[in-house]
């Protein structure tokens, strides 16, 4: 269409005037356009639509309609996969400005120094977080990072057989078990000891029974119990598998040992907890680290330090193995993008707690789960299930309080109840037929922990 004296960037809909003339074009009436909408109740009846209000009768009609949602949660017994953490203001504040807001990678990623230089910082937290040697500037979320590396443990050792330890997130195994199956790659599942962590004997069993291409283990693991990483590590590399470390509460990173210390050749998990909100299950975010020797079966994308023609520091896309960007038979994923923006919250939430900080929170955890488990056992109607096994901020307590009981008692507290666990998932304890999955953050302050108590005693 021909500029009619407007700015011919402008993006104002048609004028009356234009839309004639497209009308007379094609020779039609706009009558004739919305008999194409015959008996669209929509169209017949007109759409009802209220009358325009100004800025302010819009604030106020928003705020008496949100008034009628419950209070806010101020903490969450509930984990399992995602946590609520506090977030500083800086964290939202940096992450939101608009230069990095509309941080998708461009096809020439040099020309975008601050976006790579964000996702340079975020790859050097997760090496130094995982104590591994090369990590990627993000993958979706945890789950898909896990199953991506049991597919890039299968292109180094070529076995079409991987073992998945039972005490791994169920979302995450079913994650791995869609992966693999187009690929004819089996998933075993090896079995968890009365201790609730995974059981060596059938480990051992398992690997000698054929050649598989790794084992997957996450610590903490589903209940919240903390593996013993490098007595699995040992033994799976006495097999020729290589090891696969994930974690879905990062926080842990804080405290616990991964990586090459715990014989670790992938280490893989969700980094939500990283000045993420739980956001009703995501975006999230995916880490995904591994050793040097192992660059070109790696996932995703990595960027790289250099300097320029004149001697200046640079960033750089330094491997891009994905199947837009090389032969489709050569790439290592699928995945098309990565959640740049996530991981640019991550690095900043990093940088604003500092190391000593982000350990310090870490510490709190523990601390506050210890102090949760303590008062609940005290009101006579919990105890713990694996009570010989250290944890990190979660663990499963038996209880004699069913789970719509549950539920009702704590409606009126500012926290979201913990989660149910089906039964024969846990061993039952005798008189305290239910199971839950406790979790408890720097979230949950001495005010609503009493509260907490209160109701559920």
């Amino acid at each position: 269409m021909q500029s009619t004296g407007r700015n011919k960037f402008s993006f104002i809909p048609a004028t009356g005037d234009e839309q004639q003339a497209m009308l007379q074009k094609i020779g039609l009436q706009f009558d004739d356009i919305v008999k194409c909408f015959a008996g669209n109740s929509c169209v017949e009846g007109g759409l009802q639509l209220p009358d325009g209000l100004t800025e302010d009768q819009m604030v106020e009609y928003w705020d008496t309609m949100m008034s009628r949602n419950s209070g806010p949660r101020k903490a969450s017994l509930l984990g399992a996969g995602a946590y609520m953490h506090f977030i500083p203001a800086v964290v939202p504040h940096l992450a939101s400005l608009p230069g990095f807001v509309t941080a998708y990678t461009p096809y020439q990623p040099e020309i975008s120094q601050g976006t790579l230089q964000s996702l340079f910082e975020f790859q050097s937290f997760m090496v130094e977080l995982t104590d591994m040697e090369l990590a990627n500037c993000s993958m979706y979320d945890g789950a898909s990072s896990t199953a991506e590396a049991m597919l890039m443990a299968h292109r180094v050792k070529k076995a079409d057989r991987v073992l998945v330890a039972a005490t791994v997130n169920p979302n995450y195994l079913a994650t791995v078990r869609t992966y693999l199956k187009p690929h004819g790659i089996a998933v075993d599942v090896v079995r968890m000891d009365g201790d609730g962590r995974v059981s060596m004997e059938d480990l051992e069993l398992k690997l000698s029974a054929s050649a598989c291409s790794a084992v997957l283990v996450q610590s903490p693991n589903y209940l919240g119990i903390i593996e013993d990483l490098g007595a699995i590590g040992t033994a799976v590399h006495g097999h020729d598998a290589l090891f696969v470390e994930s974690f879905t509460e990062a926080m842990a990173l804080g405290l616990l040992k991964y990586g090459v210390g715990t014989g670790a050749d992938i280490v893989v998990g969700e980094g939500q907890s990283l000045g993420l909100s739980m956001s009703f299950g995501g975006p999230h975010l995916g880490v995904f680290a591994t050793l040097k020797k192992y660059n070109r079966d790696f996932p995703g994308r990595i960027v790289g330090e250099s300097i320029d023609t004149k001697g200046r520091q640079a960033f750089v896309m330094t491997l891009r193995a994905r199947e837009q960007d090389i032969r489709r038979e050569k790439a290592t994923s699928n995945i098309c993008s990565n959640h740049a923006l996530n991981a640019l919250t991550a690095a900043v939430y990093l940088g604003s707690v500092g190391e000593s900080g982000f350990r310090a929170l870490a510490c709190e955890n523990v601390a506050k789960l210890q102090k949760l488990i303590s008062g609940l056992e005290a009101t006579g109607h919990f105890t713990r299930v694996f009570k010989q096994s250290p944890v990190f901020n979660e663990a499963v307590l038996a209880s004699s309080i069913a789970p719509e009981d549950m539920r009702s008692r704590l409606a009126g507290v500012p926290v979201f109840p913990p989660l149910a666990l089906a039964r024969g998932v846990v061993p039952e304890v005798q008189g305290m037929p239910h199971t839950y999955l406790v979790c408890a953050t720097e979230m949950l302050k001495d005010s609503i922990l009493g509260q907490v108590l209160g109701a559920l005693s």
